[in-house]
């Protein structure tokens, strides 16, 4: 199957006119256009960003089938909020650990919309189990840790991590230990923030590649707090 390393001008269009448009008589006159111009160019883009993630990264996988592969939905769950629209407007894109399930393992994020590229790499709301087992290691491992989350590499490419935290440190620790902030977090994650049109530019996926490999040092220790190999 033919791979891609970027996505054409016309799924953004897509995107765009889907947010203006966002009704189901709309799309089902357009259902053809949305599988030529955003789900078959995201599918080559999903085995193009897997084989950028070849290299430097064995032990993460994802796929491009249509269920339980790497693409997110655009039919949205509208049962119980208040937002009636029926679909969103950006696509999304997993990459997981070989060992694990999709959203329950260490792993890197993209989500495409009309105005922005966002870049995700970690874990975000580990089971209490696994979030337990984080917290346990930054406990004890905390120059490990700060390598990880704190490094200069990490700190460049990130700007640091990012997601919702408890209001107060956790027991058993105490409220004034060193790493309070980070026994907090519920999430342990980072973001890129991208123009849209980044997308659509040459070696768009070995660029998503190389600022996931910037994260590699906290891969490595949410992977090791979790017993996975890395």
């Amino acid at each position: 199957m033919d791979t891609a390393d970027r996505l054409p001008a016309a799924s953004l269009a897509f995107l765009r006119d889907l947010a203006a448009h966002n009704d189901r008589k709309w799309f089902e006159a357009n259902r053809d256009r949305c599988e030529e111009d955003l789900w078959v160019p995201c599918r080559a883009l999903v085995r193009g960003i897997l084989a950028e993630l070849a290299g430097p990264f064995p032990r993460t996988t994802g796929s491009d089938k249509g269920v339980g592969g790497s693409l997110t939905r655009l039919h949205r769950d509208t049962r119980f909020g208040k937002d009636k629209r029926p679909f969103h407007s950006h696509v999304g894109m997993h990459f997981w650990h070989t060992s694990g399930r999709k959203m329950e393992v260490p792993g890197f994020f993209l989500r495409v919309d009309p105005d922005e590229v966002l870049v995700a790499t970690g874990m975000h709301g580990p089971e209490p189990g696994d979030l337990d087992r984080i917290r346990r290691a930054i406990d004890g491992d905390p120059k490990g840790w700060d390598r990880a989350a704190r490094g200069a590499g990490f700190v460049k490419a990130w700007g640091g991590l990012e997601g919702e935290s408890l209001k107060r440190v956790p027991a058993p620790w105490a409220a004034d230990h060193r790493h309070g902030e980070d026994l907090r977090r519920k999430d342990f994650t980072g973001f890129a923030r991208w123009k849209a049109a980044e997308a659509t530019k040459a070696g768009f996926a070995g660029r998503l590649a190389a600022q996931w490999k910037a994260s590699d040092p906290l891969m490595g220790f949410l992977c090791g707090a979790l017993g996975l190999p890395w």
